[in-house]
């Protein structure tokens, strides 16, 4: 039986998957709207894929700082979904389609997810720019 550790530096991903109506509204969303995805701020959201080149997933979502309260979790889950709601308004995704994630190395090790981008950010406050 091995001894678990509480890790109290890695990040969370509040995340939904990207399906064929989330990435349409994507790909149609107002190039005003599109900082609210292109992960130029911790305040929105940002893309992830996940999973090597046969089986690979992209998720959308917010990385949150470790240690939330659980009474924050139902105020991030509506965040991602209004951030959602106004850049994909027909896309329907439930509440119950926001999943959570742990971060393997804030700087999210390329290994697990792959952040798109070559990480030349160095303090993490850029971020990938996706483009679809």
């Amino acid at each position: 039986m091995h001894a678990m550790k509480l890790d109290k530096s890695t990040s969370l991903f509040f995340a939904t998957k990207i399906d064929s109506k989330l990435r349409e509204g994507l790909a149609l969303s107002k190039p005003g709207d599109k900082k609210y995805f292109d992960g130029s701020s911790d305040e929105f959201l940002r893309v992830m894929e996940i999973g090597d080149d046969k089986e690979k997933e992209r998720w959308i979502g917010k990385i949150i700082k470790p240690g939330p309260a659980v009474t924050e979790v139902d105020d991030i889950q509506r965040n991602v979904l209004s951030i959602l709601r106004r850049i994909a308004p027909n896309a329907r995704i439930p509440a119950s389609a926001v999943k959570i994630f742990v971060l393997q190395g804030s700087q999210a090790s390329p290994a697990v997810i792959d952040d798109e981008a070559e990480s030349e950010e160095v303090d993490g406050s850029g971020g990938p720019y996706i483009t679809y």
